[in-house]
Formats: structure tokens, C-alpha cells, sequence
């Protein structure tokens, strides 16, 4: 595959190349060695597209997990958390590990709903996610993922790596594509979202 467009947020690019320049090479060469030529092995159902093959999501990820992890890029594990409906408490408890969490949560004899998040991949406070999935999930990833992983000083920066919209044309109905998050990120302005990113369109 081949990096076709970068953005660079709140000077994100800038950043790694002055903190991690061999960690953006390491980036560039993961893009590349991620055959996708392969993975151009879907057969739609899809009315519009009935028997046309595209390219798997599912299998594009797992070149880039391969490829990442060779680089010694982790998959952390995920963190756990409480959702609940008392608003005083969630304030209390938002920023505490799952343990203590559930502690308050027993004392105060309230109930909750257990959700998680994880990255797919960090190094050294970069994270990085790679979505070949509907266009919500790359808000999800920003701010779900990246902003309170930098607000919480655990990375200085997050990369989203999504498909270009000439590759997402060869994809089934939905995912999302480099030029829409684009253009997402202009109209919110400057500072929002209030952290480092880059965001990298990719083609076959």
C-alpha cells in the first residue's frame, strides 16, 4: 500500500519528526509492506455491487498487525470502566482504576454497565489506530481514544491511518475515507480536537 495524503494537527507531523523521525519511517515502510493486492478477496452482497470483488477490511488489518508488531509496535491491553447514571459519582470515579471504581460503586450500592477501550497499537506515548471502518468510528477513536489517553499524560500523540477515498470506492458500503475526516477536522476548528494527531490516507 503507499501513503497518499497526511494531515498534520496541532503540529503532530512536526512533532515525530523532530522527537521520533525513525518512528515515521517505521510508519511509511509498515504502509508499504501491507499487500493489498491480496487481500482483494471480498465478494459483495450488496445490491449496488452484487459480485464485485473488494478489498477485506479484515485482512488488511491483519497485515498491518503483523507488520506493525515485527516493528515492535504493542497492542495494549484494554481499559476497563463503569458506566453509570449518578453524574456526582462518575465525577469522582472517571479517572480511577477499575478497582477503586468498583469499590465506590459497591459502598454507594449502585448499578453499572461495564465498557472498555484499546488502542491498536502504541510505542513510546504514540498511538496509532488504523480504521477501515464506518466514518463515526474515527470520531470514536479521537475522542474516546486519543484525547483522554493525552489529557491523562499517557501519549503526546495519536495517528488515525484510514483509506483514501479512491481505495474506500473498492470497499463494501461504509467505510469511512481520508478527504470526509478532512474536511470533519477543518470545520471544527483549530484546536479542536485539542491534540497532536496525523491523520494519513492510504491507497492500494
Amino acid at each position: 500500500m503507499k501513503l497518499v495524503e497526511k494531515y498534520s494537527h496541532l503540529n503532530g507531523y512536526e512533532w515525530i519528526k523532530h522527537h521520533h523521525p525513525l518512528y515515521w519511517q517505521e510508519i511509511i515502510d509498515v504502509i508499504q509492506s501491507v499487500d493489498a493486492k491480496n487481500a482483494k478477496t471480498k465478494i459483495s452482497e450488496e445490491k449496488s455491487m452484487k459480485g464485485r470483488q473488494l478489498y477485506n477490511p479484515t485482512e488488511m488489518n491483519e497485515g498491518f498487525t503483523s507488520e506493525f508488531k515485527k516493528r515492535g509496535w504493542h497492542s495494549p491491553r484494554k481499559e476497563n470502566f463503569r458506566y453509570i447514571r449518578d453524574q456526582k459519582i462518575l465525577r469522582e470515579i472517571v479517572d480511577l482504576d477499575i478497582e477503586e471504581q468498583d469499590e465506590i460503586i459497591k459502598s454507594e450500592k449502585i448499578q453499572s454497565l461495564t465498557g472498555s477501550v484499546a488502542s491498536d497499537f502504541i510505542k513510546d506515548r504514540i498511538s496509532i489506530e488504523v480504521q477501515f471502518g464506518k466514518y463515526a468510528f474515527v470520531q470514536y477513536d479521537i475522542y474516546v481514544k486519543f484525547a483522554p489517553q493525552f489529557m491523562r499524560n499517557k501519549i503526546d500523540l495519536g495517528i488515525e491511518i484510514v483509506p483514501m477515498k479512491s481505495l474506500q470506492k473498492e470497499m463494501s458500503t461504509g467505510p469511512t475515507n481520508y478527504e470526509r475526516n478532512l474536511h470533519e477536522i477543518f470545520r471544527q476548528g483549530r484546536t479542536s480536537p485539542p491534540i497532536p494527531i496525523i491523520l494519513i490516507g492510504i491507497d492500494a
